[in-house]
């Protein structure tokens, strides 16, 4: 969720991710970037990759000095073998995401990757557009951050993902909850404030439908929010903005983001507020020839969302994550994915 993500972690009703053995060198004629956000995170994501791999270790360290001090003890706590701070608070799982998820992109254009098109999952989608060239990477970072600061006087709430559809979830809702999120045909994504979400999860529950909470603190892409959102304004407008010189696939309008949009403050002020359109955003990707997804970021959550397409499902797109499964810890990270850049038939690190 931009200021608060992606609510795709969490999959009730679907069996865990299997990656199996990479097939060797594949080339994709037209491959595209997932970056994921809010809800991605886990302890200890991309550090084996940060001690291990140089290359990637610069771009992430490029990253965090753009943060200035506020990078400097992000890293030293994203580190730490006891951090001081949760990893799901927005303080450290918003800016860590964008630095992930950014480093990620950065290492695979530098080996020679020419992506089709980028989409990204809320704060991913930032990420996202700094990548592809819409802000230059301390606009980006300054984006980040003033929203986390921001975050700090929004009222107390989360977020909840639903096995359920936007049809089958919207009867229930109350005035403080909003349809967050829609990752799948049935993963549908609430958020809102504390009180409001619990009763309208107890209905739910009465219901018959199945929720499991993201992990998020914050309640994005909600419009408690939206105060939050309108207060900055003036700063996203005075920040320079491009068009994209990698096309972007908007997790706001699940369409190719037009130069007009890309430039408008107003559309970077609302990612907080509203809903991410992942599904069909992903369809539009898959539509105009996408034949390889490769997740971008942390976590196998994307790309798990993606097998449910019929073009995956068929054998017409594949997937690709680049950092393995969470459980696999951090030691695993290096070798899958030097695994990945092997597949996607890049020169070796």
């Amino acid at each position: 969720m931009a200021a608060g993500d992606t609510p795709h972690a969490v999959r009730p009703g679907h069996p865990p991710a299997r990656q199996g053995p990479p097939a060797p060198h594949r080339t994709a004629a037209r491959p595209a970037l997932l970056l994921p956000g809010q809800g991605a995170q886990y302890p200890g994501m991309g550090t084996g990759l940060y001690r291990d791999l140089p290359a990637f270790t610069a771009a992430a360290d490029t990253v965090f000095a753009a943060m200035g001090a506020a990078g400097d003890a992000l890293r030293s706590d994203w580190l730490a073998a006891e951090p001081a701070l949760s990893i799901h608070h927005f303080h450290r799982s918003q800016p860590l995401l964008f630095a992930l998820d950014h480093a990620l992109g950065r290492v695979l254009i530098d080996l020679g990757l020419r992506p089709a098109a980028l989409l990204g999952h809320s704060v991913g989608e930032l990420a996202a557009a700094a990548l592809a060239g819409v802000f230059g990477l301390p606009d980006a970072v300054r984006i980040v951050l003033d929203r986390i600061g921001r975050l700090d006087g929004a009222p107390a709430g989360g977020m909840a993902a639903v096995a359920a559809s936007r049809a089958e979830i919207t009867p229930h809702l109350r005035p403080g909850v909003d349809i967050g999120a829609l990752n799948a045909p049935r993963q549908t994504v609430i958020a809102g404030a504390r009180e409001p979400l619990a009763a309208v999860l107890d209905a739910l529950g009465a219901a018959g439908l199945r929720w499991a909470p993201v992990h998020s603190e914050a309640p994005f892409h909600s419009t408690v929010l939206r105060p939050l959102a309108d207060a900055s304004l003036p700063m996203l407008a005075a920040l320079p903005a491009r068009p994209p010189r990698i096309p972007l696939v908007s997790g706001y309008t699940a369409a190719r983001l037009t130069d007009t949009e890309a430039v408008d403050p107003a559309y970077w002020a609302r990612q907080p507020v509203d809903p991410v359109l992942f599904w069909p955003a992903l369809g539009e990707l898959v539509a105009d020839g996408t034949d390889l997804l490769i997740e971008c970021g942390p976590g196998q959550g994307l790309t798990t969302l993606a097998r449910q397409l019929p073009e995956v499902r068929s054998g017409g797109c594949a997937v690709l994550s680049l950092l393995g499964p969470p459980s696999a810890g951090p030691g695993a990270e290096a070798g899958h994915f030097a695994a990945a850049v092997a597949r996607l038939g890049l020169a070796a690190l």
